[in-house]
């Protein structure tokens, strides 16, 4: 993609990403240690300054938060913004659970997750114990006023949380605006759930090619390994766009843009809207970069992202900011107005 039309773009980002202004004695951003750049960038949209709670471990392990001594949600609105991402405190849901406590004298307390994984609730063998209903059945234990989940796994586990008021949102919605603007003109999937939703993307981008379809399969027993992964179709845009709702490991979208380009493509960019590496993400990531495998990855900031990645260029690892769309959906709860407009079923 020509550089020039890159950074109109992001410039163009950031200009729209302006402060509301709001009434901040009304309510509160708070989180703790998961994602404190999206925090505050999400709090400086609205206006007010986030509250961060030290959130750290006692010496056996166990996790522990101080509230800031000289702050109060005594009558106020309640915004809990985290990723559930497993760093750091205990795991991501006592984390939580402490600062959901921590917020005890609100009249309102609302749980945004900006990440939460339910990609294990795919059962990949015997023994196996999906995590993503007993995470639900703990935060739905904590009775918030309500919870706000973007671009799950399924959007079905949005049925998790029932009774309690629940949304779903996704951030693809970007990803998919920003495809368009930079001339996405064929769409790829990297497995069989990835293509089914590359149905829905096409709704949006209009392209009237016919994508590639994917299938693997993984490798039962082993972590992460895949037996079998192909695909089909004829190589015909000149930007092929590959959409995930997650990038791990990326073992399966080096494969994937591999095979594209064994196809014939010359230019493919992956979009994912989450974006948590393992040990292995580096490597694989750069081995698709320097093979010309992959022309670059889009992604969010809905994770913390660490700089090694964003050292790889702007052009390389383009990074979407999603605090106006989390913005913007506490402005309208506060507000009392629907949520709908955000609401794209992807």
């Amino acid at each position: 993609m020509d550089e020039d039309v890159l950074k109109k773009l992001m410039e163009k980002e950031v200009v729209m990403s302006n402060p509301q202004n709001m009434n901040g004695g009304s309510f509160a951003i708070v989180s703790g240690r998961t994602n404190p750049l999206l925090v505050s960038k999400v709090a400086k949209y609205l206006g007010v300054k986030p509250v961060f709670f030290d959130t750290k471990n006692w010496g056996n392990g166990q996790p522990k938060c101080f509230r800031p001594a000289d702050v109060t949600f005594q009558g106020r609105q309640v915004f809990i913004v985290t990723s559930l991402q497993y760093r750091g405190v205990g795991s991501p849901v006592e984390e939580l659970e402490l600062m959901y406590e921590a917020c005890a004298s609100a009249s309102a307390t609302h749980i945004i997750p900006t990440w939460f994984c339910t990609k294990d609730d795919v059962d990949h063998g015997p023994g196996h114990i999906p995590n993503a209903p007993m995470i639900a059945r703990r935060i739905r234990s904590l009775h918030p006023t309500s919870i706000n989940c973007f671009d799950l796994h399924q959007s079905g586990h949005i049925g998790y949380f029932a009774p309690h008021r629940r949304r779903r949102f996704y951030f693809l919605r970007l990803l998919i605006e920003f495809a368009k603007k930079i001339g996405i003109d064929q769409i790829a999937g990297t497995d069989f759930s990835s293509t089914k939703r590359a149905l829905k993307v096409e709704e949006y981008l209009q392209t009237g090619v016919p994508f590639v379809f994917a299938q693997k399969e993984h490798q039962h027993g082993s972590e992460n390994a895949i037996a079998l992964h192909q695909q089909f179709g004829k190589i015909i845009g000149e930007k092929i766009g590959l959409f995930d709702d997650m990038a791990l490991t990326l073992g399966t979208l080096k494969q994937s843009a591999k095979n594209l380009t064994e196809m014939g493509a010359q230019k493919i960019y992956a979009f994912a809207p989450h974006f948590d590496p393992t040990p292995d993400t580096y490597r694989n990531l750069t081995e698709c970069l320097e093979k010309g495998w992959l022309t670059a990855l889009v992604t969010t900031n809905s994770t913390h992202i660490d700089q090694q990645y964003l050292d790889l260029g702007y052009n390389k690892f383009i990074v979407r900011d999603v605090s106006p769309f989390v913005g913007e959906v506490i402005r309208s709860i506060i507000e009392g107005k629907s949520t709908s407009p955000f609401f794209d079923d992807i």
